[in-house]
């Protein structure tokens, strides 16, 4: 009788093997993977999903008890806080996102040309993005200080202010001063990654384009820019959630505040935490948020693959 080819052996290294172990081992060597993504991705998202479906209470464990979805009922029907800081989530993301673009994009143009020195520009562009966050904040707190700030004695001395500003607890100058501050700190990283695609454009089709008389501007709109467009759309995606997560500049520099001026919903879930110890609660709104940003990366991807079809 002829053996089913399931279980003929094939050569294999010089050694017969059968098809069915061999066929096992692509998934032992992504097994490694799968798992390390298991433990540092996919249980703590199963886990914040669990706690959100709890009445539970840090100080009282032991206490927890289940709601069900009374924790999202109650944020979307009864807490103003929360839609505050889906406001100032998006004012803070779309602010930082739209400005880094707009100073990334010049940055990453003028990096891509050929002159003397152009290796040490690139080096310290990098800088703010090497700086960490938290060295950024103090930074910022001195800079801004209202008693005595750098920023606040330069104006004083050009007449531009009559006396001191406390910058960091006004409403609007504290958003502004954050805002500064992650842009200095956050566009070198869209300019390197716009550096590289720009330097992997061929260059025949600005060679064609300025033999037919194409001038600078009109090889940067119809040339560069479509070509940098999937990577502009990748790139405001990875800023935007990683933006819409972030608490360090935030708490460090304003807790938030004044009041609760400059809340975004990563802020709102950290103060629960900290202040009440409701991580039934906090996990809800980090849920909420976190189903958010996964709306935004599906249109994003989207778009990304029409622009791609496009080219």
């Amino acid at each position: 009788m002829r053996k089913s080819a399931a279980s003929r052996a094939v050569p294999f290294g010089g050694r017969h093997v059968g098809i069915r172990q061999k066929d096992w081992l692509p998934y032992a060597l992504i097994a490694p993977a799968v798992l390390l993504v298991s433990a540092i991705v996919i249980y703590p998202a199963y886990t914040a999903v669990r706690v959100s479906l709890f009445d539970m209470n840090l100080l009282r464990l032991s206490e927890a008890k289940f709601i069900g979805l009374d924790n999202f009922k109650e944020l979307f029907s009864k807490d103003a806080i929360f839609w505050s800081s889906v406001l100032g989530t998006v004012r803070w993301t779309g602010c930082i996102v739209i400005g880094q673009l707009a100073l990334a994009l010049p940055v990453a143009l003028f990096l891509n040309l050929n002159f003397r020195g152009r290796g040490v520009i690139r080096t310290i562009v990098l800088i703010p993005w090497v700086v960490p966050v938290a060295v950024t904040s103090v930074i910022w707190v001195y800079v801004f200080d209202a008693n005595f700030g750098v920023v606040n004695e330069i104006l004083v001395r050009l007449g531009i202010l009559a006396a001191y500003k406390p910058w960091l607890v006004d409403a609007s100058w504290s958003f502004a001063t954050m805002v500064l501050g992650m842009l200095w700190t956050g566009f070198p990283f869209m300019a390197i990654i716009l550096l590289a695609a720009l330097q992997a454009l061929p260059q025949d089709v600005y060679e064609a384009a300025r033999i037919d008389g194409a001038g600078p501007w009109q090889s940067f709109s119809y040339i560069t820019l479509p070509q940098l467009m999937p990577t502009i759309l990748l790139v405001v995606l990875l800023r935007t959630m990683w933006l819409s997560n972030h608490v360090d500049l935030i708490y460090l520099l304003t807790d938030g505040g004044p009041g609760r001026a400059n809340y975004t919903l990563s802020i709102y879930s950290f103060m629960v935490t900290i202040l009440q110890f409701n991580i039934g609660y906090a996990s809800a709104v980090a849920v909420v948020l976190a189903a958010m940003l996964l709306v935004a990366a599906i249109v994003y991807t989207r778009q990304i693959e029409k622009t791609r079809g496009y080219m």
